[in-house]
């Protein structure tokens, strides 16, 4: 038996088994890295620590034309006696997204036992228009504006409670506020909002549920980010389950219901950081109100074979205190249907979708039939892509509405969803769309689409205008994007887009016959 001792000096230490053949630098993202969690920062084996972090850089230039009214009690253009003012405008945007994490557990197969953090947003943003009154309800402040807003989008302690079975289905909890996207598509509720959420999945993660809470922040008025310390006085509670698999393989259903407690009402009016006021809104007999509202609904995402399939049905009930259009109490009886379809053929991508959001025939009894969401992003037939879910469309001479708001295209008749309230009046919508997206190179994709809008019934718009003539027709929105990724995957970027709207006779009575558009330029640097 050799001598252990004797022959110490023969044994040659190695570093831990994380850092054996660490060859990595903390700069660079495509090896082994300190900050990408690859490499723990501390802790006793068996219960290491890991940190993840990232920064992104997204810098987005856009020039857009829009409907804007004449200044009333000023104008940048003397003897402009026309209703429309000059709508041309130059938007830059720079946003620095950083996001940090601590972690503990090995997560290749099963979620981390801790998890904690911080997501700081810096953002600096600068419009210059064209007309007075338009950015700020004050005149005399002129047509341009720049602001800036520090804000917390993440901030959550994330806390494995149990496993359910050796192939590590669990449970988790989160606390803090997080993201969470209520659907595939974000066609309800799709926020960064402080809250609590209970998740897991079971049956080797075929299925998936969610339990959680929210209660909502304001979002600052001219970045959208969180305002840390204001109240939206708007709880959001969802449950939903998923099944993977169901009705046939690769194929993924969602139920869900989504009960939305908005008390507004009871508070202070509010008005925006640019004078305007949000709450309530300025339409009809300007009373506050309170919503109380529950979302039904089924929806599918996945594949039966080749054909790719996203579909959605919502039912909601519920109650209006007093909505200013009716000018009284109103009970909530809406619904939505969207169905998208697309087919693979080598490198190029066909869509076809269609969705309907049931609009008010009768403003002014007590029922209200118009759909609306809660803080909705929809991903869906072209997205932001589109002009009209983009660009938020002033109701002029309509009171101080939008017909649209930036980043949904439910035409609901608010000043805002960011520090607004839902409006179960409105016209609703039908969607035709057709697009087709091509693989060009690996690293240069091309998205296109067209779109035919229409109001599914418009008479809240003629109650509102005092106009009898608007009809449903929109008109066609034409859009299309490039993306190019250099380097083959998503650390640099450069996106560009643009996006038309062709009016119809329905908008002409709105807006008139001009085309309406857009063209921007994102550039994202991500580590």
């Amino acid at each position: 038996i050799p001598d252990i001792n004797s022959s110490a000096s023969e044994f040659v230490a190695v570093p831990d088994r994380w850092r054996q053949f660490y060859a990595g630098k903390w700069y660079d993202p495509y090896n082994q890295n300190v900050l990408k969690g690859d490499i723990p920062v501390f802790g006793e084996p068996g219960e290491e620590w890991f940190f993840e972090a990232s920064i992104i850089s997204d810098t987005l230039m856009e020039r857009r034309r829009i409907p804007v009214p004449v200044g009333f009690g000023t104008t940048s253009r003397p003897q402009s006696d026309d209703v429309f003012g000059d709508g041309n405008q130059f938007v830059a945007v720079q946003t620095l997204m950083t996001s940090f994490s601590l972690i503990r557990g090995d997560t290749s197969f099963k979620p981390p036992e801790y998890e904690f953090r911080i997501s700081p947003v810096f953002n600096f943003n600068h419009v210059n228009g064209a007309e007075a009154g338009v950015l700020f309800a004050d005149p005399t402040r002129g047509e341009e504006r720049s602001d800036e807003q520090v804000s917390l989008q993440e901030m959550f302690a994330d806390i494995h409670l149990a496993n359910l079975s050796d192939r590590y289905d669990f449970i988790s909890s989160r606390v803090g506020i997080q993201r969470f996207i209520s659907d595939f598509r974000g066609f309800i509720f799709a926020d960064e909002a402080p809250g609590a959420r209970l998740f897991g999945n079971y049956d080797n993660n075929k299925t998936q549920f969610n339990l959680a809470y929210f209660s909502r922040l304001n979002k600052d008025t001219n970045s959208g980010l969180n305002t840390l310390f204001e109240q939206r006085y708007e709880d959001v509670a969802i449950g939903n389950i998923y099944r993977q698999d169901l009705l046939a393989l690769g194929h993924i259903t969602q139920a869900s219901i989504v009960y939305r407690g908005d008390t507004a009402g009871d508070h202070a009016n509010h008005y925006d950081n640019n004078g305007f006021l949000a709450r309530p809104a300025a339409v009809g007999d300007r009373r506050e109100k309170n919503i109380y509202s529950t979302y039904l609904g089924i929806t599918g995402d996945g594949h039966f074979d080749r054909l790719n399939i996203t579909s959605a049905f919502y039912y909601v009930l519920g109650s209006e205190s007093h909505n200013a259009i009716a000018q009284q109490e109103t009970d909530i009886s809406a619904g939505m249907i969207a169905q998208e379809l697309s087919y693979d053929i080598d490198w190029i991508r066909l869509r076809a979708s269609v969705l309907w959001a049931s609009g008010d025939s009768n403003p002014n009894d007590g029922t209200a039939t118009g759909f609306d969401g809660i803080f909705e992003a929809p991903n869906f037939a072209g997205g932001n892509l589109g002009f009209f879910q983009r660009e938020g469309l002033p109701l002029i001479a309509g009171g101080g509405a939008n017909l649209t708001n930036p980043g949904s295209f439910y035409p609901n008749l608010v000043p805002g969803k960011a520090e607004g309230q839902s409006n179960f009046v409105n016209p609703g919508l039908r969607l035709y769309n057709l697009g087709a997206d091509f693989e060009l190179t690996p690293t240069l994709k091309l998205i296109t689409n067209v779109s035919y809008l229409q109001f599914d019934q418009p008479e809240s718009l003629n109650v509102q205008r005092h106009d009898s003539a608007i009809g449903n027709d929109i008109g066609v929105d034409l859009s299309s994007g490039l993306i190019y990724r250099p380097f083959l995957n998503n650390n640099v970027q450069i996106k560009l887009s643009t996006g038309f709207l062709l009016p119809d006779k329905g908008i002409e009575r709105i807006y008139g016959d001009e085309t309406l558009f857009y063209t921007a330029t994102n550039i994202i640097f991500q580590y």
